[in-house]
């Protein structure tokens, strides 16, 4: 899958990506429907949705019963997360780690204890770097 596609994503088509990931199986359309809380989307309108997914280069599909096509993620939630947040880092803070970390934390309402949390979190992760085990 190209990088670039990563925050190309609509809300539908996410939410799509969400229940092929939680499945962990291919699933024909029906069964994406199925997966929606009540009211489920029309049939058409989810098939639509995994077609451009398809296009874009998220889902790949097999063959299933007769003309049934199975349909399954082509990128980890893990990986499309990564993508995201790379492109976010890259266009909106010049691919500057520190100054995306910094962002969130002045922005966000963090409490006492989730900030020591991302404090013990960035320690742990610098004292097991491999970078700083060569030193």
């Amino acid at each position: 899958m190209k990088k670039e596609n990563a925050l190309t994503l609509t809300r539908a088509e996410l939410e799509v990506m969400e229940i092929l990931w939680k499945s962990g199986k291919a699933l024909d359309v029906h069964e994406v429907v199925g997966n929606y809380p009540e009211p489920q989307p029309a049939y058409t309108t989810i098939s639509t949705v995994i077609r451009l997914l398809a296009m874009k280069g998220f889902v790949g599909h097999k063959k299933g019963n007769g003309k049934q096509h199975l349909y399954f993620p082509q990128i980890s939630k893990a990986e499309y997360i990564s993508q995201s947040v790379s492109d976010v880092k890259a266009k909106f803070f010049g691919g500057s780690v520190s100054s995306f970390v910094s962002f969130f934390l002045q922005e966000e309402q963090l409490s006492k204890e989730e900030l020591e949390e991302i404090a013990n979190l960035a320690l742990s992760l610098s004292t097991t770097s491999p970078l700083t085990s060569k030193v």
